[in-house]
């Protein structure tokens, strides 16, 4: 078997990074990257981008989108108010580590090209996590009606490429530019989505919230006789 070159092994290592961002429900946009993406038609006056509530729980568990999103119990959640409220400091600071932010998810088609001739079908359809100025910025081209107008129109709209320069909290900058109009994926021209049945499929249970906040917090799951035990001993101390 032939030794792969250095320029073979840079570009399997390329493609091994930009997975990296492309695991699970959600794509998000990484330091120099451009995505080519088409939001997904839900319907005439329906919202097509999703606020939501995410939790993001370091490099291991990474970003979780909340069921608060949808005013349903969760326990991340709640161990997190448990321990903003706390009187100790140090509880205070774990809260804020892993404080809810919004965050904004768009069903989306993704282009494997720039030039929006192929269709990534991996990826397609999923969501992309946008900032809040990512999203105000498509909010002004939708309301653009001389120029841009409504992007989700499977004939009529256009394409968005939205890119990520910068690492730090500081320096991250992200564009959001508008493609010249053309129709949607062919697959996808006659489709209409609900966009909270599709956020609610990639939205965890309460029951699995509990296993998420206890992996992060280093925690054994409490099971039933644990509960039990606890409560034997606070009797026995009155």
């Amino acid at each position: 078997m032939a030794k792969q070159g250095l320029k073979d092994r840079l570009k399997d290592k390329k493609e091994e990074l930009k997975s990296r961002g492309e695991v699970g429900d959600i794509v998000f946009v990484k330091d120099g990257d451009v995505r080519r993406i088409r939001i997904l038609n839900m319907g005439d006056e329906n919202e097509f981008i999703k606020e939501v509530d995410q939790f993001y729980l370091g490099n291991e568990i990474r970003g979780v989108i909340s069921p608060a999103t949808f005013n349903e119990p969760c326990a991340i959640m709640e161990g997190y108010e448990e321990l903003k409220n706390s009187s100790e400091n140090d509880d205070k600071e774990t809260a804020s580590n892993f404080a809810p932010r919004k965050r904004y998810l768009a069903f989306c088609a993704f282009y494997s090209d720039k030039l929006g001739k192929e269709l990534d079908e991996k990826l397609s359809p999923r969501f992309i996590l946008l900032t809040s100025g990512l999203y105000q910025s498509i909010i002004d081209l939708y309301l653009d009606e001389d120029e841009w107008g409504d992007m989700t129109n499977p004939q009529e709209g256009y394409d968005l490429k939205v890119s990520r320069s910068g690492k730090g909290k500081m320096d991250t900058e992200y564009s959001v530019t508008a493609c010249k109009n053309t129709p949607a994926p062919k697959k996808y021209r006659k489709k209409v989505f609900d966009l909270d049945e599709e956020v609610r499929k990639i939205v965890p249970n309460y029951e699995e919230t509990e296993r998420i906040i206890n992996q992060y917090m280093g925690l054994e799951p409490v099971t039933k006789k644990k509960k039990k035990l606890k409560k034997k001993k606070k009797s026995d101390a009155d």
